[in-house]
Formats: C-alpha cells, sequence, structure tokens
C-alpha cells in the first residue's frame, strides 16, 4: 500500500471508524487512537481485498476489536469517566443526549447492530459478515436493541 493510497483511505473511512469507535467505547478521547492504529494496521497489511468492501468490512472489525480492546483494559477499569460536561462545546439537542445515554446503556452486541444498521446503512446480512455472526443474530439483536431503547427513552 503506497502513502497516497493509505491517504484516501484515512480521508474515506476516518469518520465512520471514529463513530464507530465512540458508539464502543463511548469515550471521545481514545478514539482517534483506536482509528489510527487501524489505519497503522491497514498500512503494514499484507494481504489484498477482493473488493472495497472487503476492505471496508475488514477495517470495521478491526476497530470493532480495538475498541472492544480498549474497554476490557485494565487501565480503564480503573479510570474515572469523563465528565459530559468536559465537552460542553459541543451544542447538542436534548432528544440527542437522550439517544446518546440509551445507546450507552444496551450491551455492546446490541449497541453494534445498532450502529451499523441505522447509522451506518449496513444490512442485516452485511452486518453478520462483518461481525461474524448469523443474519438472524443481527435481526434478533436488532429487535431486542429497539425495545430496550424504546423502553429506556420512554422512563
Amino acid at each position: 500500500m503506497t502513502e497516497k493510497e493509505l491517504e484516501n483511505d484515512v480521508e474515506k473511512y476516518r469518520a465512520m471508524l471514529f463513530r464507530l469507535a465512540y458508539s464502543t467505547t463511548g469515550d471521545l478521547s481514545v478514539c482517534d487512537d483506536i482509528v489510527w492504529e487501524v489505519f497503522m494496521k491497514l498500512y503494514s497489511h499484507k494481504g489484498s481485498f477482493d473488493s472495497e468492501n472487503g476492505k471496508k468490512a475488514w477495517l470495521i472489525r478491526l476497530t470493532v476489536n480495538h475498541s472492544h480492546n480498549h474497554t476490557k483494559s485494565r487501565w480503564l477499569r480503573k479510570r474515572t469517566e469523563l465528565s459530559e460536561t468536559e465537552h460542553s462545546h459541543e451544542i447538542i439537542s436534548d432528544d440527542i443526549i437522550a439517544l446518546r445515554e440509551a445507546l450507552k446503556t444496551l450491551k455492546k452486541g446490541y449497541r453494534e447492530v445498532i450502529f451499523l444498521h441505522y447509522f451506518e446503512g449496513y444490512t442485516a446480512a452485511e452486518i453478520g459478515e462483518i461481525l461474524k455472526i448469523s443474519q438472524s443474530a443481527v435481526t434478533t439483536r436488532l429487535q431486542r436493541g429497539r425495545r430496550m431503547l424504546k423502553r429506556f427513552l420512554e422512563e
């Protein structure tokens, strides 16, 4: 992979991978690190991809794995959560804040499929391929995740 190809991929996928890392970790301060680790792996990746979709799926899977590794780290478990006021420069509606809080209450498996389906536009079959789970598992997680979100938002 050339540096120009990497630059093109960074421009094309960075925002999506950042949102995915944030949806998994809930921590803005680590998302850039996770995304750049993923791009460094892409740069040093020796194999080739069957298609652009294959590369995109590989990047998503790697971002999910790195995000999970981060949330499992010993350092994170002992660390104090960032307060929402540290990001008060963001102007966010009450609905967005409520949705963000509701998404944080979901287990990772539900949060991932909801994010990939509703925020990135993937089908259940595509999500199954990316996350290496069956399509029926994806649709089940989507249904249960929606139910959990609805209950949380109605409270």
